[in-house]
């Protein structure tokens, strides 16, 4: 699968989206660079700069492409799903890169992606020899810790949960009915049911007087959850601008407090989904779904389509 020589590569983000569709589109891409064992050449980027998505990498502007490399290889998608079948993947980029020459820039761009998850089962499988989950795990995870200068606050007197409710202008059925009809769907809205569900187990695990809760939600279409929840006696119910308001000081803001907690609850959003890959050592409650599966225990809890998950995991 690996190429006979160690090329450069990069990644162009024009699929649009918001931030964690785009950082599907980095880590898809990371992916890429280590199943074909190439050097990845971080193209300059502010948008996902908060992220460290090229913190402490080398940086070659578009500009300066034509005098440092013969030629230019784009490969391009969408591939939003990645590839679930090795053999599939491993002839794609066969066929790709038969006639790729020395001193040639590797672009991948428009959503190219196989998700980090993906690879977990090729390894398992023998099909691959590194394990890719686990160092792009370590990369993200470092980079973002030392990027944000985080300190992991491990003198707290109670388990710090933070829960992700996604639901905002995609809280639609009319519009989006395939938001509500599969569960391993991407943007799949959850019954509130099924997050109290998570929350009692979470109290049963740990114990209710030891566990703050807080729980972030977008503004449009927050007043049930406000309701729901709100006068619990250990939780927080915050309720953030809507994403179209673009308030990336806040985006930044929240990412940095999904990462830093004890557990964090993702929903089957990008945002959250792509937060379990920034928090190495750390307890991640989630939902199997097309865009995150097979996720290793301890570390990762999945649960069912009710919430129901494995409680002697959290102890």
């Amino acid at each position: 699968m690996n190429l006979s020589t160690k090329m450069d590569y990069t990644i162009e983000f024009n699929s649009g989206g918001n931030h964690g569709h785009q950082l599907k589109d980095a880590l898809g891409g990371f992916t890429i660079g280590h199943l074909l064992n190439l050097n990845y050449i971080h193209t300059p980027y502010s948008y996902l700069d908060f992220f460290g998505i090229g913190y402490n990498t080398r940086t070659v502007k578009k500009w300066y492409r034509r005098f440092k490399y013969t030629k230019i290889k784009r490969i391009s998608g969408p591939f939003w799903n990645g590839f679930d079948n090795y053999e599939t993947m491993s002839e794609y980029f066969k066929n790709e890169l038969r006639d790729v020459e020395e001193r040639t820039l590797i672009v991948l761009d428009k959503a190219l992606r196989v998700h980090p998850f993906q690879t977990i089962p090729w390894y398992k499988e023998g099909k691959i020899k590194d394990n890719i989950f686990l160092k792009i795990q370590q990369q993200v995870s470092s980079n973002f810790t030392k990027k944000n200068f985080l300190k992991f606050n491990n003198s707290r007197s109670y388990t710090d949960v933070v829960i992700h409710i996604n639901r905002g202008v995609d809280y639609d059925i009319v519009k989006y009915p395939q938001h509500f009809s599969k569960s391993t769907n991407v943007r799949y809205m959850f019954s509130l049911d099924y997050y109290e569900n998570i929350m009692q187990q979470i109290e049963r695990a740990i114990s209710t007087s030891s566990v703050r809760f807080r729980i972030y939600t977008e503004e449009h279409n927050s007043t049930e959850i406000y309701e729901r929840f709100i006068n619990r006696d250990n939780t927080e119910v915050i309720i953030g601008a809507n994403r179209q308001k673009y308030n990336y000081s806040l985006i930044y803001s929240i990412f940095k407090n999904f990462v830093e907690a004890d557990i964090l609850v993702c929903s089957n959003s990008s945002f959250s989904a792509m937060c379990a890959y920034f928090r190495k050592g750390l307890k991640t409650i989630y939902h199997p779904h097309d865009h995150l599966d097979y996720l290793p225990e301890p570390n990762y809890i999945k649960t069912k389509d009710n919430g129901d998950f494995e409680i002697q995991l959290l102890q």
